[in-house]
């Protein structure tokens, strides 16, 4: 959710987005709904039914996951390495999850219901409610609740929890933006600790039990970001700044034991949670260990080997290659795919490349030969052929268009006559790709051979992993092609958290857009459908979708990311969650 910064990873030679924002559904493993068979039900997945996009009348307790037993010691391994764990800063898919599933309970939270998520309460008593003008969100929060410590949470913890995701120099150097753009004075206010009497508008109190907030324009899908970990209570006289983050104060089922930054963090259960205030969470293990910057092959092997912690581990990782004959065939039942949120692009800039050169890029991509040199393993992604994921509510299927099919071998000849007709043959692409990497260096060979068939010109300019995000997000890189954003996880999943992030034009300066791409109709339709409620704008979203891949045409899709998990014989209930893009965390329980 949400959870869209980028780290580099080492797919198909490009960079990816980091993997890492609720009860069981979606395709899933041992003690689901069914076990892991492979990307053919994932396919179906991907399509699912719509189904209500807002349950605001759900009650707790969640009911009990059938034969899950409370105890044992869950393990996890993240190959990433999430820049905090404060709620103020927290962006990254891996570390939301981590913290809204075990650690921070927000204003709204989902269900996964037939694959698909749900906004359901949380620490509001509802999903919250837009006045007549759309310009203020109140929501009324539970009574009874308490901290880790088993102090209480007041309404003036919110407040404060809100004040510090405006630190941008601190704690929340990594987070979201959207509080700046949505709430008034979000503008100029610098947080809490650069402007400590500061009269912030954004956020009020009324009564001992009610927030509002206001905004500066209409935004019907701001409930939906109510979500995001910058709405869990903070309370200031515990708020030790940069510190906080090792031993925070948690309103969820765990509190932190231990938080070895880049390295473990050490969870178990918090007593002072109540199960009968929330409608999704359980806390089955006794503790959870999250283990970062694992390297996910060694990982993966030592799980299906059921050695040691291994058969209480579970990996979110995408499965490596070598691994794809064993999780498909005798220990299937170990391995979970489904949809997830994610996508990723191939971006053209379109200041330096013309409409229809775009164009015979897309035919002359040689999709399969670039995926097969660089080891991807077909487990791991769909051909895309939109610019979101199909998890995303609304999402509409079209023919995909013949230069964007995301697969296939390529038509040089094609992309040659079109360059022929418009006397640019020759014309150079340049791009950065990761150097250091020998799947990486393969696939941009494949590429690399496949553009020049073409027609085209190719300077393709090595780069370490260490410096490949800084360099493709800077705008004024000297580069036309694989800048800017290399994938795309929603930030929730309705449109307005996809589209006007990708296109228009806001996200340029920090590497946040597709193409270099700006058009002043597409924003103007942009912000219409954007002030609509999310249930009639998906379909517009949908249609304007269609209409940049048709007329614009800014990057070219190229795979959607599946949500896998490998697991341990002994990790149960094993459901994929495609909002978080890994296993609904807190429905997760372990045999002794």
């Amino acid at each position: 959710m949400r959870l869209t910064k980028l780290a580099a990873l080492s797919a198909a030679g490009v960079t990816a987005v980091s993997l890492a924002a609720c009860s069981s559904g979606g395709p899933s493993g041992s003690g689901g709904s069914g076990s892991g068979n492979g990307a053919k039900t994932a396919a179906a997945q991907q399509t699912n039914a719509a189904v209500k996009a807002q349950d605001p009348n759900l009650k707790g307790p969640a009911p009990e996951v059938k034969g899950a037993k409370k105890g044992g010691t869950l393990y996890i391994d993240d190959h990433s390495n999430p820049p905090t764990m404060d709620p103020a800063g927290i962006y990254y898919i891996d570390s939301n999850a981590f913290a809204t599933q075990y650690m921070y309970r927000t204003l709204t939270q989902y269900k996964i219901v037939k694959g698909k998520p749900v906004l359901v309460p949380d620490l509001a008593e509802g999903v919250g409610t837009p006045s007549a003008d759309g310009l203020t969100w109140t929501f009324k929060i539970r009574r009874g609740l308490k901290y880790s410590d088993g102090s209480p949470v007041k309404i003036e913890d919110f407040v404060y929890g809100m004040k510090r995701s405006f630190a941008k120099e601190s704690v929340a150097r990594n987070g979201t933006d959207y509080q700046r753009q949505y709430l008034v004075g979000g503008k100029d206010y610098k947080g809490p600790y650069k402007q400590p009497d500061a009269n912030f508008k954004g956020v009020t109190t009324k009564g001992d039990d009610t927030l509002v907030f206001h905004l500066v324009k209409k935004v019907p899908s701001f409930n939906y970001f109510a979500s995001f970990p910058e709405f869990t209570p903070v309370p200031k006289a515990k708020d030790t700044k940069g510190d906080y983050q090792k031993h925070p104060l948690t309103t969820g089922p765990y509190k932190v034991d231990s938080y070895n930054i880049g390295s473990k963090l050490t969870l178990s259960r918090n007593k002072y949670w109540d199960p009968k205030s929330d409608p999704v969470r359980h806390a089955y293990p006794d503790k959870v260990q999250i283990n970062l910057a694992v390297t996910p092959l060694s990982s993966q092997q030592r799980i299906l080997a059921n050695s040691g912690a291994g058969s209480n581990t579970l990996s979110i990782d995408a499965i490596d290659a070598s691994l794809e004959s064993k999780v498909t065939g005798a220990q299937k039942d170990q391995f979970a795919i489904g949809p997830s949120s994610c996508e990723y692009y191939v971006n053209m800039n379109v200041n330096k490349i013309p409409l229809n050169i775009r164009k015979a890029v897309g035919y002359a991509m040689p999709w399969n030969q670039i995926r097969k040199a660089g080891g991807v393993s077909k487990l791991n992604y769909q051909p895309a052929t939109t610019y979101a994921a199909p998890s995303l509510q609304g999402f509409k299927k079209y023919d995909p268009l013949p230069y964007a099919t995301g697969q296939g071998n390529g038509d040089p000849a094609k992309a040659k006559a079109i360059l022929k007709k418009a006397g640019k043959v020759g014309f150079e692409l340049k791009y950065y790709y990761q150097g250091d990497k020998p799947q990486s260096v393969a696939a941009n060979t494949a590429r690399k051979s496949g553009l020049q068939k073409a027609g085209f010109k190719v300077k393709d300019i090595p780069v370490p992993a260490a410096e490949i995000t800084k360099k493709i997000a800077d705008p004024k890189a000297p580069v036309n092609m694989m800048n800017g954003t290399p994938g795309w996880c929603y930030d929730w999943p309705t449109g307005d958290s996809v589209y006007p992030v990708l296109f228009s034009g806001e996200g340029i300066p920090d590497g946040t857009t597709v193409g270099q791409f700006k058009n002043a109709k597409v924003n103007a339709e942009m912000d219409k459908i954007s002030a609509m409620d999310p249930t009639k704008a998906a379909p517009k979203w949908a249609a304007l979708d269609k209409e940049i891949m048709t007329k614009y045409v800014p990057g070219l899709p190229d795979r959607y990311s599946m949500n896998t998990a490998t697991f341990g014989k002994n990790v149960k209930n094993v459901a994929l969650n495609p909002i978080i893009s890994m296993p609904t965390l807190s429905q997760l329980w372990v045999t002794q």
